[in-house]
Formats: structure tokens, sequence, C-alpha cells
């Protein structure tokens, strides 16, 4: 929700009275309470109403958005005020959850960076991913050779994996997303494949892959385990030579009043 609701910046109190009559006007239309169209709730002020007053809109003043703690001024953007507004939220990267491969390395080769989610009970898990959580996931390879390019490339095309409670996305364009209804907050004891990617290769491609599993069924977890696998191949019969370094990252997202879970795992 990123829209002010706002018209031309005028207070909405200068604009509506709690009345319904014939001057409802069309640019109401589609703004709804209750599946109830607003413009069956209220006509705009600043125009004569029969039989009453004409002249509210400069008799009633503009009333600041106000709730308990804290006070919200006049032209407050709504969207701002509400659970959702990524502004509310801390974007982290937690200790202990991004991974380095420690240096180049020579094909075939495999990197399996194993990342465990550990909530203090199943609600805090629940809750996390209910007040806006998001676990971020995402990889790069530093410069070298022509095989670290390769798998740079790869890498920035795929962009960052988000899980959120009932399902997960990826920013970029490549790659393979499965499972998309799968999150944190609804997986279960079963691993269930998020993404899969692969570096274009002419010869048997290097491949990129991420899955999930919880500790319990949905609902009663406290634990998830990430597995994220970069295999890479020989190009044909000769090995590739990787001078760069792997890097495996993750963030997470979480509301103020959520706490932030313990992050843990190996890259081997």
């Amino acid at each position: 929700m990123t829209a002010n609701i706002r018209s031309a910046g005028t207070d909405l109190d200068t604009l509506f009275a709690p009345l319904a009559g014939a001057n409802v006007v069309p640019y109401l239309t589609g703004y709804r309470v209750a599946s109830v169209d607003l413009r069956s709730r209220f006509d705009p002020i600043d125009v004569a109403v029969p039989n009453t007053v004409s002249n509210y809109g400069s008799r009633i003043p503009a009333v600041n958005i106000k709730t308990s703690s804290p006070s919200y001024s006049a032209n407050t953007d709504l969207a701002s005020i509400f659970a959702g507004n990524a502004g509310q939220y801390s974007l982290t990267t937690p200790a202990n959850g991004t991974k380095t491969s420690g240096g180049g390395w020579t094909t075939p080769k495999t990197w399996t960076h194993v990342l465990t989610i550990t909530f203090s009970s199943a609600a805090a898990l629940t809750n996390y991913f209910f007040y806006g959580g998001r676990i971020q996931l995402s990889s790069s390879q530093s410069a070298g050779t022509v095989a670290d390019s390769t798998l740079a490339t790869m890498f920035s095309d795929m962009g960052t994996i988000i899980i959120y409670d009932q399902g997960h996305y990826k920013t970029g364009s490549g790659g393979t997303l499965t499972n998309s209804g799968t999150g944190g907050a609804n997986i279960g004891t079963t691993p269930i494949a998020l993404f899969n990617t692969t570096d274009g290769s002419p010869y048997t491609g290097s491949t990129y892959s991420i899955s999930m599993v919880a500790n319990a069924a949905a609902g009663s977890a406290t634990v998830l385990t990430i597995t994220m696998t970069l295999s890479t191949v020989t190009a044909g019969t000769i090995a590739d030579t990787y001078s760069g370094t792997f890097t495996s990252t993750v963030q997470q997202r979480n509301y103020p009043a959520q706490a932030v879970p313990t992050f843990g795992g190996t890259l081997t």
C-alpha cells in the first residue's frame, strides 16, 4: 500500500460528511469499507447539499490523524501508519547468517550452505511471519577467472529469494521458482524445493538450488532449515578454476514487536 489517501493534499475531513444523498460523485467509487462503497456513505462537504448549509468545508477545520500513541500530523500518508509498510521494519544481516567459501577451488566442487533458523516457540515462528517477517537469501561470486564471471552473472540474474509466511518469490529474472506457495509458516517436515538455476554453460552447467524443511508440522515448528547448494562442474573434460570467493548471504526483516530468531549453520 503506497498511495496517499488524500485529494491533492487536502485533509479528508474537508471533503466528506457522514451524509448520503444525491451529490455523491463518481471519484469515490471503489473505496470500500466492509464491501460497502464509500460513495453510499459520504457526500463531499465542499459541495452544496440540498436542504443544508452549503459551507461545511469552510467551517470544519482539518483534523489530525491520531492514535493513542503516537499522533500523526495532518497530511500524513496513511500507508505509513499501518503494519505492512516497509518503513516500519528492520532489515538486518544476522550474525552467523552469512558464509563464504574462503577462496578459490577447482571443479568438480560442491558447496553446501545449511542454514538453521531457530525461534523461541512455535507461536514466535508463526507471529514472526504473520507480522511481515521475511527471510532473504542471495549469493555472489567475486571476480577472477571466466568461470568466476559466469557464476557472478548467474547469481546477479537470480536476485534475492524472499520467503514469507505462505510462499516465496525472487526479485531477479533468472532461474526457476518451485512450490511458490510454500513459506516459512506453512512448511512441514518434508523437504521442499524452492528454487533452482544454472550458469548456462554450453557444457554441463554448474547449478544452484535452495530447499527448506521444518522440524515439525506447520503451526508446531520452531526450527526452519534451509539448504543452498552450489555444484560446479568441469567444462567438458577440462576442470574449471575459480579464484574468487563464493558468498552465501542471509538477511531477515522483522516487525519491531517480533523477536529476531537465532541463525546458525555451516558452509562445506
